[in-house]
């Protein structure tokens, strides 16, 4: 029984083939009700097995590009949906914009953020337009929040920002409350802070600093900080003061260049 089993698994192929010549020789000379019995045990044995792996391997092949199509109208709705939300949100920052009425004698001109320079803190930005758009050195920045920085460098299609958050680029500042003014300065160990106060200014947290207008670059008024702390200094004459800027630099997107009226 071994021996028979082991010459039929070697030689199973040629022992089908010559089953299947036999059968079909059998169909083909057979009279009677015999052949379409032979007919139906072929097609059952010879030809149903490979109908049904046809058959397989279509509903796998429709299965497959069934799946592709409901990944791509997955993706195209993830697109859509993205779009959505973002202009969803670009128009509350409009909306938002509405009330924030630029200084007397400027207008706003609005601009991207295309790239943005980050050491610990960003420190500046590239937007997306220059010369070529009537812009110039040394025009202050903003967005909804308040003041950002300057233009530092223009090119015929783009400009950079040198932003708050540069340390090289101290302003001029006013305590809206007291009046008192001080030079708002960025260090990336200190973050914001008011230095050259007084120590008998008057100050507290919470209080609003803006642009004094001092220096001819930034118009007077524009938001910059609120004060964080005041921490006391025995025997000094300065004040420490932290602020907390009212710009977040590393949530940046779209910004508005005050640029002269008569411009």
């Amino acid at each position: 029984m071994a021996l028979f089993s082991t010459i039929f698994h070697k030689n199973r192929r040629v022992l089908s083939l010559i089953s299947a010549i036999i059968l079909l020789l059998l169909v083909s000379f057979s009279r009677g009700e015999v052949r379409p019995f032979l007919g139906y045990l072929s097609s059952t044995i010879f030809y149903s097995p490979f109908y049904r792996f046809k058959v397989n391997v279509e509903n796998f092949r429709n299965a497959a590009e069934e799946n592709r199509r409901l990944k791509n109208q997955l993706a195209e709705s993830a697109l859509q949906l993205s779009l959505l939300n973002e202009t969803r949100r670009e128009n509350q920052r409009l909306r938002e914009l509405i009330g924030f009425a630029p200084p007397q004698d400027f207008h706003l001109v609005p601009v991207k953020v295309v790239s943005l320079l980050q050491h610990f803190y960003p420190i500046s930005a590239v937007i997306n337009k220059g010369s070529d758009d009537g812009i110039r050195e040394n025009q202050a920045v903003v967005n909804r929040f308040g003041l950002v920085g300057k233009i530092k460098e223009v090119m015929p299609r783009y400009a950079t920002v040198q932003l708050l958050t540069d340390p090289s680029n101290p302003i001029s500042g006013r305590v809206a409350r007291s009046r008192q003014i001080g030079i708002v300065k960025f260090s990336p160990d200190r973050g914001m802070y008011l230095d050259n106060l007084p120590a008998d200014a008057e100050i507290k947290k919470g209080d609003l600093v803006t642009s004094s207008g001092l220096g001819g670059i930034y118009p007077p008024g524009l938001a910059i900080a609120v004060v964080d702390s005041v921490l006391p200094n025995t025997g000094e004459i300065l004040k420490n003061v932290r602020l907390r800027p009212t710009v977040d630099f590393f949530e940046i997107d779209e910004l508005y260049i005050l640029s002269e009226a008569d411009r």
